[in-house]
């Protein structure tokens, strides 16, 4: 076994641990002690400890008040899951802990922010959410005509002599002539994300269901691609060369800065948030402003919107993090579909989407756990028949 397993699973073994679980909840001064003792007695596993107190802290979303009637809850929750886990044997590989962790405290954090938006249904409405799991499709590069399939989870690298540098899983390597005058097409469908770094070293993440286009070499005096979905993009500093990230209806001005920008083109609403550096946002109807880092902008119609958010709701993404301030269920499922590739029905009646919630959700590459986490963090039930989905009432 490599030093890296080993180190997941001495985490793991800590997160299962009813003692650690209950420290890092209740935090009282003879726990402070033991594990202050632990620590002194197993110095060789103080960045392990380290490790799991992060993860434990991650989930355990702090700005909510907890009661001590409700830790204990929390902590009874937690344990039982743990031991239906162990059961199941589910644990065979680094991470689950935190799984479960995030279940115990988020299940009872979510269901306690849960609100109805809407209190009084016709009984027309309907209790039930249909989804279906689509195929699989490949990410791919059309160039000069010419589609280039990549393999799942790679990475594209340009370099400055029109080659790109496609790097997949396995961390190999191949070469691709690219296109010296037309734009390429990257394509990435619904349950893929992948990222390219651009000729002058501008990094980009592509979500799920987004195209992009880009030249294999800037040249001029601006930089622009162009873009339908959401990337999250830090952009190469050069006062001299502008960069600008066109979308339909909307264009982003910078010279060297880090934010995200949601424009799919079925989507209503378009939204820009800034993490770091300054943009310029400029739209078809000669509306322009500038954000500072923490701001977004949303558009929707003709209606714009700015005010300072969490970031982290909107870049999350990218770690593999979902997070949800009072978002009702239709748009967590529109966010859940597009990362895994399901298709939820669009049914104006479905009480269950007048529901909102606040909180995180983890997404693994396993489409059940994640589902299944929404059942328990929403009161909900999941059900999976080959590719239908179903979110009823309980």
């Amino acid at each position: 076994m490599n030093n890296r397993n080993l180190f997941f699973q001495n985490v793991d073994k800590l997160l299962q641990n009813e003692e650690f679980i209950k420290w890092r909840l209740f935090k009282t001064k003879e726990l402070n002690k033991y594990w202050t003792n632990f620590r002194d007695q197993n110095p060789h596993l103080n960045k392990e400890l380290n490790e799991a107190i992060l993860q434990f802290e991650e989930v355990k979303i702090n700005h909510y008040t907890i009661s001590e009637l409700e830790k204990k809850h929390i902590y009874k929750n937690i344990n039982r899951k743990i031991k239906v886990y162990k059961r199941r044997m589910w644990f065979v590989r680094s991470g689950y802990a935190a799984a479960v962790l995030l279940i115990g405290l988020a299940s009872f954090l979510f269901i306690k922010q849960m609100k109805q938006d809407v209190e009084i249904h016709t009984s027309d409405t309907i209790d039930k959410i249909i989804g279906q799991a689509l195929p699989n499709e490949d990410i791919y590069i059309i160039s000069e005509g010419e589609k280039i399939t990549l393999s799942d989870k790679s990475q594209i690298g340009l370099k400055k002599d029109g080659k790109a540098v496609i790097t997949d899983s396995l961390h190999s390597q191949k070469e691709l002539l690219l296109a010296k005058t037309e734009l390429n097409k990257l394509v990435v469908p619904y349950g893929k994300r992948t990222k390219i770094t651009l000729s002058d070293g501008t990094e980009v993440w592509l979500n799920s269901g987004t195209q992009l286009d880009f030249p294999t070499k800037f040249e001029g005096d601006v930089r622009e691609i162009f873009v339908n979905g959401e990337i999250y993009i830090d952009v190469a500093h050069n006062e001299k060369t502008p960069f600008i990230v066109r979308t339909d209806g909307m264009d982003v001005l910078v010279y060297g800065t880090a934010f995200n920008i949601s424009a799919y083109n079925d989507d209503i609403s378009k939204t820009v948030v800034l993490v770091e550096g300054k943009v310029k946002i400029e739209t078809d109807d000669n509306y322009q402003t500038e954000l500072i880092p923490n701001e977004k902008i949303e558009i929707i119609d003709k209606t714009i919107t700015k005010e300072i958010v969490d970031i982290n709701e909107y870049v999350g993404w990218k770690n593999g993090m979902l997070i949800f301030n009072s978002s009702p269920m239709s748009d967590i499922l529109k966010k859940i579909g597009r990362y895994y590739n399901v298709e939820f029905e669009k049914t104006q009646e479905v009480s269950l989407n007048d529901k909102s919630f606040s909180g995180k959700l983890f997404l693994s590459n396993n489409l059940d756990s994640v589902m299944t986490s929404i059942s328990i963090l929403s009161s909900t039930e999941y059900l999976r028949e080959n590719n239908k989905i179903f979110i009823s009432k309980k």
